[in-house]
């Protein structure tokens, strides 16, 4: 038998975990073809069928779960290594910090001066709608909205985001009366798709009396911020990144639509250098 590619056994369990190719391929970052013929060859090699594919996903097989189980456990050893092998000296190598799309809108802006700070330090940020397995190093440090329960993760707050009702002024000087008397009927608003319609954070626009759904719907939380600089309507918009942002204007505070923020870790990794450099800088320069 051929050397076993440890990148496809990577693959299975993105696929097992997602139960999905396309969900699978945009985690790993890869094409669905080039995922796709990661598992066929995984397969040709194995001798066995690992999935049963259909229009509503992937499944495992007995036996694509039996190699499942063994890819995790090579997964599991592999993190041990690279833990191992952190050393608690160096601030050097890659930090990967994963959030959401507007913690990571903010952590981006922040960057900056660690450059000048740490130059061997390259960093990645991850933006996923929920947040990662810490555990499995898909990321060394996450931005989360609650604090986590698991005691494998060492945690600390942030602080809070806050979010309010803003438009763009070029919006806004057309239909200045109807905002000004919230006559929210007769204005447009920009929203997440139906797909994301379980959280407070994106049915806000049913509170507003008379208020008709987003005309404008979208499936990242920064599509409705480009939406209403582009001026296609009123949304919801984190105040840090507005104040960033000179043509949006505020239209109404929001006030029950805040989120604490938690900077967590594995606890595996308190004691390495540039993990540590990059928490502590991140503390210092969350703005309070």
């Amino acid at each position: 038998m051929k050397r076993l590619e440890w990148d496809n056994l990577h693959v299975l369990l993105a696929v097992v975990r997602t139960g999905n190719l396309k969900r699978a391929a945009q985690r790993l970052r890869l094409s669905t073809a080039t995922l796709s013929r990661r598992l066929d060859a995984l397969e040709e090699q194995l001798g066995g069928q690992l999935l049963e594919r259909s229009s509503t996903g992937c499944l495992p097989t007995a036996f694509g779960q039996r190699i499942a189980g063994f890819a995790e456990q090579m997964e599991g050893a592999a993190n041990e290594i690279l833990r191992e092998a952190d050393s608690p000296e160096s601030v050097e190598g890659t930090v990967r910090v994963n959030a959401d799309e507007w913690l990571s809108f903010l952590v981006i802006a922040l960057l900056a001066p660690i450059r000048p700070r740490h130059p061997l330090l390259d960093m990645e940020v991850l933006t996923t709608p929920h947040p990662v397995n810490l555990a499995r190093r898909e990321a060394d440090l996450s931005l989360r909205y609650a604090e986590p329960e698991t005691k494998d993760l060492i945690a600390e707050p942030l602080g809070e985001i806050e979010f309010a009702l803003y438009g763009a002024s070029q919006y806004l000087e057309r239909h200045r009366p109807a905002v000004t008397a919230r006559d929210w009927a007769n204005l447009d608003f920009v929203g997440l798709e139906e797909s994301r319609l379980d959280q407070d954070l994106e049915t806000w626009w049913q509170g507003l009396d008379g208020a008709p759904p987003p005309w404008l719907r979208c499936n990242q939380t920064l599509g409705i911020y480009d939406g209403v600089i582009a001026g296609a309507g009123l949304g919801i918009v984190e105040k840090r990144t507005a104040k960033l942002t000179p043509t949006l204007e505020l239209v109404m505070e929001m006030p029950g639509l805040t989120r604490e923020v938690w900077l967590c870790t594995h606890r595996s990794l308190r004691e390495s250098a540039r993990i540590k450099a990059v928490r502590d800088f991140l503390v210092e320069a969350w703005p309070h």
